[in-house]
């Protein structure tokens, strides 16, 4: 296969795409389950619905990355999604005052997410190509820290601008930025993808179970970090403010594990590196568990929290894109997020079932996929000894 030379200037624009995305995705979806859970007070069944609902595109995804990705590159998708995801932003402020309304929204945003997602990781597949593997460990901690710090203030920008914005009006400025995004992908020259790939997306190498199944659990953490913040959050009185800070110090955590990596030499560290993410996950699970119930302990947990889970990302990310083409990646990463939805309803349920105690969950999947990254890293794929691309499909 030949290589594609990634160029600085490239990663400058992959890098400002996914981290202004990633600012407004932020900021539009806590906007959506704020409203949905205030609309209907005191009752968790339409939060929950929402977030189950967010993960039925995934059944989607694989079939259109799958078909996409036969005439169009990552970066290409990436510019198409998130112009769908402008015109969602001007739908959601139409339906501000609409429950019905504002799951529909809801549901067509997070097909979009969930798509770009995959079509961001081709794009970051395509643009390593050939590089040392200790540096694209430190390029996806780098794009792990800059996206974070985007998810971290989308949440505090909701907050700050909703109370004094009409829904039009916190509308407009979201499909600003997403108008800004889908036309610097569109109009700049990617690199181009290599047709040799394709034969790839049929039968791509088998991932091991250990590395696959924390790639499943990621939207089901996620979602489930989603429904227990909201409802601690209300269970206490609190405001739009400490959600907005919450969810923030949890993006504020994976933004600081981003650029750890980028300073350590993680790539020659792994069991070390990986040791150190299930040690923090047990201590963030320590902390709110038994500390009092104060804004800084909990944001203290959450940012340990967000440590522990931005890492697992990370070396996710590194573990996939070094050892599959551009094709293959999209497709096993649509593929989790499709075994992510029915896990997700068995993790909502359980929550409903002991809402007083909702934060477990998250946590626990946490602690769940460090240790079995944990694991892979004792095998010959997570020491990058044997490319599985090279083995062929």
């Amino acid at each position: 296969m030949s290589e594609h030379p990634s160029t600085a200037k490239e990663l400058a624009i992959f890098l400002f795409c996914s981290t202004v995305y990633r600012l407004f995705s932020g900021a539009l979806l806590v906007s959506l389950t704020w409203t949905i859970l205030k609309q209907n007070d005191g009752d968790y069944l339409p939060l929950a619905l929402a977030i189950f609902c967010s993960f039925i595109p995934a059944f989607i995804t694989p079939m259109m990355i799958k078909r996409l990705s036969r005439h169009m590159t990552g970066r290409q998708m990436s510019s198409l999604f998130v112009l769908c995801l402008t015109g969602l932003a001007l739908i959601s402020g139409f339906s501000r005052n609409f429950t019905l309304g504002l799951l529909i929204t809801n549901l067509f945003v997070w097909l979009m997410i969930m798509s770009l997602e995959a079509s961001l990781d081709m794009w970051f597949t395509q643009l390593q190509r050939g590089m040392d593997e200790t540096k694209v460990r430190r390029i996806s901690g780098a794009t792990t820290a800059t996206s974070q710090a985007a998810l971290m203030i989308g949440p505090l920008l909701a907050a700050g601008l909703m109370p004094i914005l009409t829904g039009i009006g916190f509308s407009l400025v979201l499909s600003t930025g997403f108008l800004l995004v889908a036309g610097i992908c569109y109009t700049r020259n990617g690199l181009p993808m290599d047709v040799r790939e394709k034969p790839e997306v049929a039968a791509p190498a088998r991932l091991p179970m250990t590395l696959f199944v924390p790639m499943v659990l990621i939207w089901p953490i996620l979602g489930a970090f989603n429904f227990m913040l909201p409802v601690y959050v209300s269970n206490h009185g609190w405001t739009l403010f400490e959600l907005g800070v919450l969810d923030a110090v949890f993006g504020l955590g994976m933004a600081l594990i981003g650029v750890l990596v980028i300073i350590a030499n993680t790539g020659r560290n792994l069991l070390v590196y990986l040791s150190a993410l299930t040690a923090l996950a047990v201590i963030s699970t320590t902390m709110w568990w038994l500390m009092p119930d104060t804004l800084f302990l909990k944001a203290l947990s959450l940012l340990i929290l967000g440590m522990a889970f931005g890492g697992a990302r990370v070396h996710i990310r590194v573990a996939i894109a070094c050892r599959y083409s551009e094709a293959a990646v999209g497709l096993y990463v649509s593929k989790a997020n499709a075994l992510a939805t029915p896990m997700l309803l068995l993790i909502l349920s359980l929550q409903l079932a002991i809402i007083e105690n909702a934060w477990l969950l998250p946590f626990l999947l946490v602690t769940l996929s460090v240790v079995l990254l944990l694991q892979t890293s004792a095998t010959r794929f997570a020491r990058g000894q044997t490319p599985v691309e090279a083995m062929g499909a």
